[in-house]
C-alpha cells in the first residue's frame, strides 16, 4: 500500500518539477521577446532621431 502511495507522490513531484521548469522556460521566452521588441524599436527611433538631425543640419547649412 505504501509503495503506491510513494510513487504516486513521487509521480507528482516529478510532474511538478517539469510543469516548474516548462513555467520558468516560457517566463524566459517571453522576457527574450519582450527585450528584442524593445531594442528593435529602440534601433528604429534612433535611426529616425539620426535621419532627423541630419535634415535639419542640411537645412541649416542651406540657409
Amino acid at each position: 500500500m505504501y509503495a503506491i502511495q510513494e510513487a504516486l507522490a513521487r509521480d507528482r513531484m516529478r510532474e511538478r518539477e517539469h510543469q516548474a521548469h516548462r513555467s520558468r522556460l516560457s517566463a524566459e521566452l517571453s522576457a527574450a521577446n519582450r527585450w528584442r521588441y524593445l531594442a528593435e524599436h529602440a534601433r528604429a527611433a534612433a535611426t529616425r532621431h539620426a535621419e532627423r538631425a541630419a535634415q535639419a543640419t542640411s537645412v541649416a547649412v542651406a540657409r
